[in-house]
């Protein structure tokens, strides 16, 4: 059974000591769409808040203060992966992707850390991640895509004819799991054939 997590988060910077402010995500159970969520939390009180990463997404300090309590969320988000993974079996967790999605992993074991849980591992496999930035370097390698000015969702979107509101966790993750799908089913038509 193939159980991939569709992950976005949205934090108040780059550094060890921001703080996620906003998680989306897609579970998709062996090819079929079983649940979303777009969830919201304040800061922790000690969480570094850079005003560039609110310029980038368009909050205010007042505005994400005002958000829902993390412990809460947690308590939430938790209670959505109990639903489709069974914690204990080491076989039963979600494939995490998405863009740059190594970047997003950091951030939910740091958060999930700071919510006094350690064990997200219980429900993502850390070692089985799919990256669509990865997927999209590898094309480019292969001269498939061309050489672009980078590979931000932005421009891999725009590449790809998709204009979106970016910076938002559900925007950019609806985006680049549409991504994703493209070249998943790219790489499917170069299977060999059976018996090559």
């Amino acid at each position: 059974m193939s159980k991939v997590l569709w992950l976005d988060t949205e934090t108040t910077g780059l550094s060890e000591k921001s703080s996620i402010v906003q998680v989306a995500a897609i579970i998709v159970i062996d090819g079929k769409d079983k649940e979303r969520f777009n969830i919201n939390m304040r800061p922790f009180p000690e969480a570094e808040i850079s005003p560039e990463a609110l310029k980038i997404t368009g909050l205010t300090e007042a505005g994400i203060k005002a958000y829902p309590d993390p412990i809460d969320q947690h308590k939430k988000i938790t209670g959505i992966f109990n639903k489709y993974i069974q914690k204990y079996d080491k076989t039963d967790k979600f494939i995490l992707a998405g863009q740059n999605v190594s970047f997003d992993l950091t951030q939910m074991i740091r958060w999930f850390t700071r919510c006094n849980d350690t064990y997200l591992g219980s429900y993502i496999n850390f070692k089985r991640t799919l990256d669509t930035n990865q997927i999209f370097r590898a094309f480019q390698l292969a001269g498939v895509f061309p050489e672009l000015e980078n590979t931000k969702l932005v421009t891999i979107a725009k590449f790809f004819g998709i204009e979106f509101n970016a910076h938002d966790a559900m925007a950019d993750i609806e985006v680049t799991r549409t991504i994703g799908n493209k070249m998943i089913k790219m790489l499917r038509r170069l299977r060999p054939a059976e018996g090559e």
